[in-house]
């Protein structure tokens, strides 16, 4: 019998196997690991996902009003250099980071490091509202009581505080108007829960209007709308100004913004080493304000799940379509389905509209450009919405990445074997008043600083595990599959 025909023995437990059926059950797994990879990956795909190419041109109407295209870009980080405090991300957390730590420490040298434009991630690409509260508020309140939910919902209206500061003391013009929101139900399922919703707002003494017949005919004339509830707190912005504006504002008091700046590598220690596409940077401090992107850098890998809205914007509406909509008091409306749709108008006059669907890529895929499928979706929505608007052109059209958690609540807080890592992420969706609020709190932390924001409940708080990176889709398809299809998809 020849070498290769021999049955040698190996060791498995407490039996014997021998090489060859070690070496098939080898195979076997092999292939069956390769045919799990196949179908995950076939699973995964979406024909509706923009490629992964560069973007040379964004349609954001944001960035049209804001004259992006003509505004000055700085240059990038060059060679090896050292700062105390290091930003990454130029949008509102770290912006809101910067605008609070240079005033505290005028006197360190504090870099921001952003890819490409500040306010050119989900900062400028949202719908514009600036909500009061936070995402996870309501479960905080029945579980601490009412007592300690409104001194966290008082805490979270820093952030409006904030832009109402960048506007009136330090000029920025970013369209912004505290209308209040307006919460629109769609059934008789959804009016009920807006109602225990009204109830929750009545035990946190904060005011609250049920609207129903010719008092929500008043605020908005919709066929789609059965109740609604009037909410005072919150406004909307253009949020591509706000952030080229707060830009401005932190150099202007003196903190260096990097941007056309790609973050290659991030290496903690105690001093931290932040390598670029053309440079490095060194410092003991270091803030984080990637939300969504936080993965693609190494950080939340398993917390964090990159998710996209996307945004379309109308041509401006006359004044009779106005008319015919109602709408006079311009608040942000939203309805209550699970994957609901966000509208609001904008300073010249459209109707910018986002939701319908928040599609999850393979393997937390980062999307850019347009789902044409949600485009449809919104556009459809929109015109089911208001059908007195039917045959208004639809001028623009654009998306943009969100950090969404399995709980839906934010954290912040600091982080690394040093406790030199300062971070705001996973806002839900919710970000353009909590990044203002998140990156007052990284500054207090940094600085030692007790108050009622390093008190809020997200302090730290302990993002849930989101399961098998590659697994997700299956997860998220799932979700996506019962909630277009059962009953609990009328409420959020």
């Amino acid at each position: 019998m020849n070498q290769d025909a021999k049955t040698e023995k190996l060791e498995s437990g407490g039996g014997k196997i021998s090489r060859r059926a070690f070496v098939g059950g080898v195979a076997v797994g092999a292939a069956g690991a390769w045919g799990l990879s196949h179908w995950l990956s076939r699973f995964g795909y979406d024909p509706a996902k923009p490629p992964q190419l560069y973007e040379y041109f964004l349609d954001n109407f944001w960035f049209e009003a804001a004259d992006l295209e003509h505004q000055e870009i700085n240059a990038p980080l060059k060679g090896s250099q050292k700062a105390d405090i290091v930003i990454i991300g130029g949008g509102f957390t770290g912006l809101s980071s910067a605008y609070n730590l240079v005033q505290k420490f005028p006197d360190k040298k504090i870099v921001l490091l952003e890819g490409a434009c500040c306010g050119y991630g989900a900062s400028g690409r949202n719908g514009g509202f600036c909500d009061a509260g936070i995402p996870g508020l309501m479960r905080y309140v029945e579980k601490a009581g009412p007592e300690a939910g409104r001194k966290a919902f008082d805490g979270t209206m820093y952030g409006l505080r904030q832009i109402r500061e960048l506007v009136s003391e330090h000029g920025v013009g970013c369209d912004f108007e505290e209308n209040g929101m307006l919460e629109a139900a769609m059934d008789e399922e959804q009016a009920k829960h807006l109602e225990k919703e009204h109830e929750a707002y009545k035990s946190l003494g904060l005011e609250a209007t049920l609207l129903n017949g010719k008092a929500l005919e008043a605020e908005v004339k919709s066929p789609r709308y059965v109740a609604g509830m009037k909410f005072p707190y919150g406004g909307i912005v253009n949020p591509a100004k706000l952030a080229r504006g707060t830009k401005a504002v932190v150099e202007k008091a003196g903190v260096e913004v990097r941007e056309r700046t790609v973050v290659m590598r991030v290496t903690p220690g105690k001093t931290h080493r932040v390598e670029t596409e053309m440079g490095e940077i060194h410092a003991p401090l270091l803030v984080l304000g990637l939300n969504g992107y936080s993965p693609a850098l190494g950080f939340f890998r398993n917390r964090v799940m990159p998710l996209c809205s996307y945004v379309i914007a109308t041509e401006p509406l006359s004044a009779s379509q106005w008319e015919s909509i109602g709408w006079q008091n311009r608040q942000g409306i939203a309805d209550m389905r699970v994957l609901f749709d966000y509208q609001r108008p904008t300073a010249d006059g459209r109707i910018v509209i986002g939701g319908s669907d928040y599609p999850y890529y393979a393997n937390d895929a980062l999307s850019s450009g347009n789902n044409k499928p949600v485009i449809e979706l919104l556009t459809n929505s929109l015109f089911t919405t208001f059908p007195q608007l039917e045959g208004l052109r639809i001028d623009h059209a654009w998306g943009g990445t969100m950090g969404f958690t399995l709980d839906f609540t934010p954290s912040v807080g600091v982080l690394g074997e040093h406790k030199n890592i300062f971070y705001g992420v996973a806002y839900n969706g919710e970000g353009v008043a909590f990044g203002q609020t998140a990156g007052r709190i990284i500054s207090e932390l940094i600085a030692g600083e007790t108050s009622e924001l390093t008190n809020l409940f997200v302090l730290n708080h302990k993002i849930p595990y989101a399961g098998p990176r590659n697994l997700r889709i299956v997860s998220a398809r799932l979700q996506k599959w019962y909630l277009t299809r059962s009953s609990s998809k009328t409420v959020r």
